[in-house]
């Protein structure tokens, strides 16, 4: 049996059995998808076309002649002829150049210090859920010598942490994703950075990683099935160190392997990197971090005293969920301009053409449609406006249809066809957004405190760096705050590792550091889901608390 692929204007053919999906099929040929709920048909991240041949698909036989086309996920079908067409999509493929953030503030990391032949080194990891950067450095200078970084290859087997969570039920399944994640990201980026620097890897002998707590566990090899379910208990919190060759690491075996600690199930090392690397609790006074992802963090300290909460946003800022939808890669339209007419300028990583739209992409689009009005509070369309401007597309679901705006007409996008932001995209950054902007609310008005009370107002992680703040304020994801009271603090969990790596004070401080918070469980705080619910207009049903943003429709 044989699978004929097309991808991209390139074809290929595997050999198929009637036993693994078309997604294990791939994977096994080396063509990875976006499994982003881990193969359980509900994502819709692994959406083929079929052509001629016969096909399960999640138990119906569907039988096509040539020149048919159907759409299905990869990871419900099988292939049941001996011969069979299949055509992938762009953004159905797992992407490997994103634009992933390895850049940070802290003393003498871009110093142009010597770096002596024979010093051992030491290598900074900030793992993510989606991305892996790294830092090989001097640690006695603090000299950074290389940078790397690459997707999380967990991203293979599943996209989130919810479906990581899910997929790792076993002790196997637990070591296929630590596998993943050092096998397969963390030793290709020490080899990578060594190479670049010149060095041997034997020469590392000391590694600090910082990551959200389910990441920190699987890196580790520890179950993560607690942390998914109430009350959301890991295993540990504060990590002993362990020597680099019980973990595979592609360094000197007996080098030290030191693990950022994390504060809760949900609120992981990353969180504890950035107020240690934001200096948040040491500065003492009132100011509040922001970590933006799929899993929002919000931490409010003041007078030394911490409060922190963890929000679950989704996807949606990755670009998983939208049609169009893709991380930030080359391809990805990452800002929008618009003008009175509708004409939108689109800015694309890696320029050429688009093939799809990532979150500062979205945000900006949000932002602008409804200041020129084309957008309503509600998230909905001028739709009359939209067809005077051949703008207009209806864009088929599951059930029913979604109107949907022509960001770029087929013509001129990388893929044949026009990309597209549906309501239904809207909604979902909708969600996203009032998710994050409501737990910031929350937490702050435990204390008595409003968003407009911040003197200092920290955004850290990768997204924040891509994003226009005035655009996020005016979707109502940021506070409206004078655009100086925010600081950006970059690569906050990767600025963490490199710190324990550099101050010998740092690490026993990031311990002191992880006991700290107070956490505040959001779905046991009554005023949560109303402020969530305010949080769905743009910018907010109280509009008070954006006094700037103004629509003009």
């Amino acid at each position: 049996m044989s699978l004929h692929i097309q991808s991209g204007g390139r074809r290929a053919s595997i050999a198929a059995d009637a036993h693994a999906t078309v997604a294990q099929l791939l994977e096994r040929a080396g063509i990875h998808l976006n499994l982003r709920c881990s193969g359980e048909g509900i994502c819709g991240g692994c959406r083929v076309q079929l052509g001629a041949g016969t096909f399960d698909i999640d138990g119906l036989t569907l039988s096509l002649a040539a020149g048919a086309r159907h759409d299905a996920f990869a990871c419900l079908t099988r292939v049941l002829s001996a011969d069979a067409e299949l055509s992938i999509p762009a953004g159905s493929l797992l992407e490997t150049g994103g634009q992933i953030v390895s850049d940070f503030h802290a003393p003498n990391a871009n110093s142009a210090q010597t770096t002596s032949a024979t010093a051992p080194l030491a290598a900074a990891v900030d793992i993510g859920t989606t991305t892996v950067a790294l830092v090989l450095l001097d640690p006695a200078t603090g000299h950074i010598l290389a940078r790397a970084s690459q997707y999380n290859q967990q991203i293979r087997k599943a996209d989130d942490i919810s479906a990581r969570i899910s997929f790792c039920r076993t002790d196997s399944e637990v070591q296929v994703m630590q596998e993943l994640v050092i096998q397969q990201t963390i030793n290709p980026l020490l080899d990578e950075a060594c190479a670049a620097a010149g060095v041997q890897a034997g020469r590392v002998q000391r590694l600090a990683v910082a990551g959200n707590t389910v990441m920190e566990h699987l890196f580790l090899g520890l179950p993560v099935e607690s942390i998914g379910r109430l009350p959301f208990h890991a295993v540990r919190h504060i990590h002993p160190p362990c020597a680099a060759g019980t973990l595979g690491l592609a360094m000197a075996p007996d080098g030290r392997v030191d693990v950022v600690p994390s504060v809760a199930g949900y609120i992981g090392g990353d969180i504890t990197a950035d107020i240690h690397a934001a200096h948040l609790q040491a500065l003492g006074g009132e100011s509040v971090l922001v970590d933006i992802g799929t899993n929002s963090e919000v931490v409010y300290a003041l007078d030394g005293r911490l409060l922190a909460c963890a929000t679950a946003a989704g996807p949606a800022f990755e670009g998983a969920g939208l049609l169009h939808g893709r991380r930030a890669s080359p391809g990805a339209i990452e800002h929008v301009r618009c003008d009175a007419a509708l004409a939108f300028q689109c800015d694309v990583i890696g320029g050429g053409p688009a093939d799809g739209i990532c979150g500062s992409g979205i945000i900006d689009f949000l932002a602008v449609g409804f200041r020129c009005g084309l957008i309503s509070a509600h998230g909905r369309f001028d739709v009359a406006r939209l067809q005077e401007a051949g703008r207009y597309a209806l864009s088929p679901l599951a059930r029913g249809s979604s109107h949907a705006c022509v960001l770029v007409p087929a013509a001129a996008s990388a893929t044949g066809q026009a990309i597209l932001v549906t309501e239904r995209d809207i909604e979902q950054v909708l969600k996203a957004k009032a998710a994050t902007y409501a737990g910031l609310k929350t937490l702050l008005a435990l204390q008595g405190r409003s968003v407009r009370d911040i003197p200092r107002f920290v955004l850290a992680g990768g997204f924040a760096r891509h994003i226009d703040l005035a655009n996020a304020i005016a979707l109502g994801l940021l506070p409206d705050l004078p655009l100086e009271r925010f600081e950006v603090l970059g690569n906050g969990s990767l600025a963490g590792a490199y710190l324990a790596l550099t101050d010998a004070a740092a690490l026993p401080a990031m311990e002191k550091l992880s006991r700290l918070p107070q956490v505040v469980e959001l779905n046991r705080t009554p005023d949560f889901e109303d402020n969530f619910i305010d949080a769905l207009l743009i910018p907010n049903l109280n509009t008070m608390e954006f006094p700037s943003v103004r629509s003009e429709a």
